[in-house]
């Protein structure tokens, strides 16, 4: 947004818009994911129940950030390379961390009891340590 307000006239190009979706995606998705528990451990079903709800739900948030935007930064790099300076090492840790955190939503949705809470709360980290990534991005509107 603040690219945009900066040069009205040439608006976003699609990496800036990439960057922005990608902050959006995991600073909304660390907010959301970290509200849901509150919500689905009061509800009327068991604690098992509200584990599975709660393994269903981020299993599609992160497996749906996984399909989005490994294939998204391919084709802005491939279509618009003078756009999008493209760092080898920064996309194997984004993808990393998008593997990693779709293998621990796993965990929260068939694991063990006991490492469920672990592995939710390391996926937020996770998306926080991405959003933080963006964010940089976006700001330092470079790369």
């Amino acid at each position: 947004m603040v690219i945009a307000l900066a040069r009205p006239s040439e608006g976003l190009n699609p990496a800036d818009r990439f960057r922005l979706r990608a902050l959006s995606y995991s600073s909304f998705g660390a907010m959301f994911l970290a509200i849901v528990p509150f919500a689905v451990f009061k509800g009327p079903w068991a604690e098992s129940t509200s584990w599975l709800i709660l393994g269903i739900v981020i299993t599609l948030y992160t497996g749906l950030g996984l399909l989005f935007f490994p294939r998204a930064s391919h084709r802005l790099r491939r279509d618009y390379p003078h756009l999008y300076k493209f760092r080898q090492p920064l996309a194997i840790v984004q993808f990393a961390n998008d593997i990693v955190r779709f293998l621990l939503s796993l965990v929260v949705l068939f694991g063990p009891n006991t490492y469920q809470a672990g592995a939710y709360t390391m996926v937020l980290v996770l998306l926080l340590l991405q959003g933080v990534i963006a964010f940089m991005r976006v700001v330092l509107h470079n790369n």
